[in-house]
């Protein structure tokens, strides 16, 4: 080869190519690679200003002195950004065996292909031969497995903790640590056994990242409490005061009106807006990280959601992420079940563990119920339909009464003790007697029973004989409107089956759901103000009734990972109380209701009476709807 130029271009390349297959390992900081190497999905460049507290803690990944990592962070919050990019910079600079855990292996396998190829391996050129879009494929990479010069990335699902046991590693990571579930079998916790990959090299990396679960039950949790525990705290833009931790707490906004949504400096008292937040959050430097605890060797990250980096649409949201936040408050204020919609912000804004068994979901002390009773003495104004439950004991039947409005108001109106043993038929006279009882509303107007449940649980026999009676010699205003129920302590069991099925030998009724109808009483019985779901008692309701209404407690369990809420009697104390205003919940729940119809048809008995010359109109039932059909009565 005689031309020059070809000569040169050639010997260029090949001292080019010795050059880099001879150059020292890690030529530059980690933090330097993530900003001129690293691409975005889109194309362009990291920058650490966009969130600057994640650039701590990518620099802990690679500290000598840090024996575990732990990031407790809010959700969408870049921890797996962070740890993305110190898997790429170990690839490309540093190389070494990667082990990466998540919950499940079908997580796991998402991640490699959305995440370690989609938004690494295919976005930033100096890796893409290992990526989904490489040009010199290795044959032996799979999605589970990928090889590279010096090293290689393995990834597992802590739901088949056997695949760990020939796997070894010095950079090991586990995503979503609190999702994962403990698995019974012989392996042993599988956390335990994935750091014990790395114990023979001198220099392993462990890192965890996941925001929180349960109190009680978040491995991400004790890993900041045995952590150094650094918090991202600022300073007021307004007084300057002393730095402070920015909390969902110091939230402010007029109720109904997310777009006045502002933070209330707890130095100053001043508000400040969301453009105000960003700049506290994203604009005081990358050193603003202060340690609760003493470092010992294991570093940890604990932030929120107020440090939230990503742009917010200012049409949707004129208050930016403050009204966002705001909004998500008052959607989780407005759902059917504001407890179950409260945990998820907890857990992923507040990045904290979300407490099952708090004040909110206890029952109040009962004195304080006691003390709130009420005079009333007829079916309140605002109330137009009644309900039933009778619990069947061994030598009595209790039967408990309440109104409702269509809010779920509810008035209770009696509690009746019919002392007789179940095998004696005078007891049962005796509640079909009651449960044909008429009611006065304080309009004037008179009601009766809507419906009503007999728990046919325990004495299944008599209580099949006593609808067989009101079937045979229907009672008034009670045949047609009552059913047996059997309570079912089940996780998931709605409050009602509404269609009937054998609850106990030859007796059919519906199932009620009694954990999930307890966690609605409870929540009902700490609303305060007359509205919505509030529960009244009137002063025929003993001490003993509000002692057995509260008697139970919640009680959290595990089952296959799937976090059980139960209820339980403490040393088998009488809670008649709390299952007659279940009975009473399930009832109101099964009929289905026109309160329009109700409301008028009690207007119009009420004028009736005020002119009693008036032609009488005919006595009719409440409207039951079943079956697309309208007809009087129960079938």
């Amino acid at each position: 080869m005689t031309d020059p130029i070809s000569v040169a271009k050639i010997r260029a390349s090949w001292l080019h190519t010795y050059a880099r297959s001879f150059a020292p390992w890690s030529r530059m900081a980690p933090e330097e690679w993530a900003e001129s190497v690293y691409r975005l999905p889109n194309g362009g460049r990291f920058r650490w200003d966009f969130a600057p507290y994640t650039r701590a803690m990518y620099q802990s990944i690679f500290d000598r002195r840090v024996i575990e990592t732990s990031y407790a962070i809010f959700s969408r919050g870049l921890k797996s950004t962070v740890i993305l990019l110190a898997i790429g910079y170990t690839v490309d600079q540093k190389p070494r065996r990667i082990l990466y855990m998540m919950p499940t292996t079908g997580q796991v396998e998402k991640f490699s292909k959305d995440n370690l190829c989609g938004e690494l391996f295919d976005t930033t050129p100096c890796l893409n031969e290992y990526g989904s879009k490489g040009n010199r494929r290795v044959t032996s990479n799979t999605i589970l497995h990928k090889q590279f010069p010096g090293g290689l990335i393995t990834m597992f699902g802590a739901n088949a903790p056997g695949e760990l046991r020939r796997a070894k590693g010095s950079f090991l990571v586990i995503d979503e640590k609190d999702a994962i579930q403990k698995e019974e079998g012989d392996e042993g916790d599988q956390v335990q056994i994935f750091w014990k990959r790395g114990s023979e090299y001198p220099d392993t990396i462990r890192v965890s990242a996941s925001y929180p679960s349960l109190l009680g039950h978040s491995r991400i949790m004790n890993d900041l409490e045995n952590s150094d525990w650094n918090e991202w705290h600022v300073t007021c833009v307004k007084c300057g005061g002393e730095p402070f931790v920015m909390h969902r707490r110091q939230l402010r906004y007029d109720k109904g009106k997310p777009e006045g949504a502002r933070l209330e400096c707890p130095r100053c008292g001043e508000f400040l807006t969301d453009a105000e937040r960003y700049a506290m959050a994203h604009k005081q430097g990358f050193d603003n990280w202060k340690p609760r605890n003493e470092f010992r060797g294991r570093r940890g990250y604990h932030a929120n959601a107020l440090l939230w980096p990503h742009p917010v649409d200012p049409v949707r949201y004129p208050a930016g992420y403050l009204g966002q936040m705001a909004e998500e408050e008052m959607a989780v204020a407005a759902s059917a079940d504001p407890k179950r919609a409260r945990r998820p912000m907890v857990n992923t804004v507040d990045a904290e563990p979300f407490d099952p068994t708090d004040e909110s979901e206890q029952p109040p002390d009962w004195k304080t119920l006691h003390e709130r009773r009420e005079n009333y003495d007829t079916v309140p104004q605002a109330a137009s339909f009644i309900t039933a439950f009778c619990d069947v004991q061994r030598n009595r039947l209790e039967v408990g009464w309440r109104a409702w409005n269509r809010e779920e108001e509810s008035w209770g109106l009696d509690h009746v003790v019919l002392d007789g043993y179940t095998s004696h038929q005078e007891v049962w006279t005796a509640l079909a007697k009651e449960l044909g009882r008429e009611w006065t509303h304080a309009s004037g107007a008179k009601l009766r029973l809507g419906m009503a449940f007999v728990d046919g649980g325990a004495y299944a026999e008599e209580v099949y004989r006593f609808f067989q009676r009101i079937a045979r010699e229907p009672v008034q205003h009670v045949t047609g409107h009552v059913r047996a129920s059997k309570g079912v302590g089940r996780f998931g069991a709605p409050i009602i089956t509404r269609k009937m099925s054998t609850v106990a030998k030859n007796l059919k009724g519906h199932e009620i759901g009694t954990w999930e109808a307890k966690d609605r009483i409870y929540e009902r019985l700490r609303v305060t103000e007359p509205g919505a779901t509030a529960m009244h008692f009137n002063q025929r309701f003993s001490e003993e009734y509000f002692q057995q209404l509260t008697v139970e407690k919640v009680v959290i369990t595990f089952d296959g990972g799937q976090e059980i809420r139960k209820y339980e009697n403490e040393k088998n104390a009488r809670n008649e109380a709390l299952d007659i205003e279940v009975g009473c919940l399930a009832a109101l729940r099964l009929h289905p209701r026109n309160w329009d119809a109700l409301e008028q048809a009690i207007a119009d008995d009420a004028e009736a009476l005020r002119t009693p010359n008036a032609k009488p109109k005919p006595e009719i039932d409440y409207a039951i709807f079943e079956g697309g059909q309208t007809r009087s009565g129960w079938l």
